[in-house]
């Protein structure tokens, strides 16, 4: 790419940026007219995990297993080709990528999985499909992969794994649109006006968990011990330890990448030192800096 192309793509990108915000600015705006720069940077980062989000949504997988056979590929519901028949249980996930399905689950609040299954045969030529109903019709349980109209499918049925693929056409204009702060699908992450925001706080604990994680594997050794005895400290409390530094460690790095968000403590406690009675019991919770209108 030329220096030329590399300066239009870079000013084409801040102005989309800058569109993105003229909405929000003035709901940010204080009494005095004077823009909070925290709730633009916010809105920046929630731009970006917005689009993110658009494009993990283009793709959805599925696998399932059980016996079955036969194969399936559709370019939307109205051009459809195959057959199969299968007993099979499975799931569909958002998309390809496993590591960022919590993206997907932390939108959503709630299990980023369909699961479906039960037996059946179906054929489908063009935009006709005969299916045979599900033995488990009564209970209104889906009975196989999702089949959205627009959606560009494959699915193979090889004689006990059962594979689904599918690009999402909506999907793809969603991302696009979204590049221009119009929300098609209207699955956009927007602030929780009610949730109370402190970054400054939450910049402060991400460097301290980041700096002062690793202190976890020697306090929950003594904490194990204490509580427990001394042979269950050498084991169970370093285990333990080491599984908190792990844990403490990524949500320290994550909190620091996204301080401006100002979310309540991941993690409690929040600081390694956060009490004088530590407890070896944990809770992780999920961020709270944003909700779906």
């Amino acid at each position: 790419m030329s220096n030329r192309s590399a300066k239009v793509l870079l000013s084409c990108l801040a102005l989309m940026l800058m569109a993105s915000f003229t909405r929000v600015q003035a709901a940010n705006d204080t009494e005095d007219g004077v823009l909070d720069p925290n709730s633009a940077i916010v809105q920046a980062e929630l731009y970006i995990w917005n689009r993110i989000s658009d494009l993990l949504d283009v793709f959805r997988g599925g696998v399932g297993l059980g016996p079955g056979l036969g194969a399936e590929v559709a370019i939307t519901n109205y051009l459809q080709l195959g057959a199969y028949a299968s007993l099979e249980k499975g799931m569909a996930f958002p998309h390809c990528l496993p590591p960022l399905w919590l993206v997907d689950y932390y939108e959503q609040n709630e299990n980023a999985f369909v699961f479906h299954g039960g037996s059946y045969a179906t054929a489908a030529f063009g935009p006709f499909r005969a299916e045979t109903e599900p033995v488990d019709e009564a209970t209104r349980y889906p009975h196989h992969f999702a089949r959205d109209t627009w959606d560009v499918r494959a699915q193979a049925d090889i004689v006990l794994v059962h594979l689904y693929l599918a690009i999402r056409p909506l999907e793809i204009a969603d991302f696009f649109t979204g590049i221009v702060c119009y929300d098609l699908t209207k699955d956009d992450m927007r602030l929780d006006p009610t949730q109370e925001r402190r970054p400054a706080d939450q910049f402060g604990r991400s460097i301290c968990n980041i700096l002062f994680g690793v202190l976890e594997v020697p306090l929950t050794i003594l904490n194990v011990t204490q509580m427990e005895g001394d042979f269950q400290g050498a084991s169970k409390g370093v285990g333990l330890g080491l599984w908190h530094f792990v844990v403490r460690e990524i949500v320290g790095v994550v909190e620091f990448v996204t301080f401006p968000f100002g979310w309540d403590p991941i993690i409690e406690p929040a600081y390694v030192w956060d009490s004088d009675i530590r407890s070896v019991t944990w809770k992780v919770y999920a961020p709270s800096f944003h909700r779906r209108y």
